[in-house]
């Protein structure tokens, strides 16, 4: 008795794909990648349970002006919803210490730059991720060019692992001078620089996004080599040339 073929498998096979599309999809994924993983990286780390986990290391700083874990896990819990929820400003600006404001006005105006270039991240990582997934469905459907989607998740994953090092390397290297130019490039010069008594310096010492920066690094690392493995078997378990070898 001869082996059953998969109906998708008998349709795919009738259907040929201009080797043009196939090479552009190809060099989409490869191309996409380290935005898809740096962004996804970012959005792992803008959670409650990371922020558990960083104030919860024994070498993290304590507030000199008095919050104790407790007070900054809720602060910063809530400063992390007002960005990810989109939320209006008076999610922060209604919040009290006492009988002040928890945070001044120069504060807030930062948040709202911060909440905005979060959810443009959030959009391009949607934008990313659906361009990632149709790609990889298109290349995945037919036989002929599932080695493409291979050799694309492998060198997308390689070319991720690549980046990622070199700018992880480069914050350890010259910490200061990348913790700068990533402001820089972000938000408007001085808008970002805050005295240690302001309440964001407080919740986010300089130790916790030297901390973040290798986390997300390490997180996009990790996931490239992943994928660039994942390619390489699927290669070699296609074995079928491809436009990028």
């Amino acid at each position: 008795m001869s082996a059953r073929v998969p109906i998708t498998d008998v349709i795919s096979h009738e259907i040929r794909m201009p080797a043009s599309l196939v090479r552009l999809l190809q060099t989409i994924i490869v191309v996409i990648m380290p935005l898809l993983l740096l962004l996804g990286s970012v959005q792992l780390l803008a959670t409650d349970p990371y922020l558990a986990f960083e104030y919860g290391r024994a070498d993290f700083p304590p507030d000199r002006y008095g919050f104790d874990t407790a007070q900054r896990l809720a602060y910063a819990s809530a400063n992390f919803q007002y960005v990810r929820e989109s939320q209006p400003i008076e999610a922060l600006a209604d919040q009290q210490l006492g009988s002040a404001p928890l945070y001044n006005s120069r504060e807030l105006k930062h948040m709202q730059d911060v909440q905005s270039v979060y959810q443009v991240a959030w959009l391009i990582w949607m934008i990313v991720l659906t361009l990632f997934l149709l790609g990889a469905f298109i290349l995945g459907w037919c036989r002929e060019t599932r080695t493409a989607l291979a050799a694309g998740l492998k060198w997308g994953g390689l070319l991720t692992a690549g980046l990622v090092a070199a700018l992880g390397l480069l914050a350890v290297a010259v910490w200061r001078l990348w913790f700068v130019a990533f402001h820089q490039v972000f938000f408007v010069p001085g808008s970002w620089v805050f005295n240690t008594s302001d309440t964001l310096i407080r919740l986010f010492p300089e130790k916790y996004w030297f901390d973040t920066a290798l986390n997300v690094a390490g997180l996009s690392l990790a996931s490239g080599l992943s994928l660039a493995f994942i390619g390489w078997r699927l290669q070699r378990r296609f074995h079928r040339p491809t436009s990028i070898s």
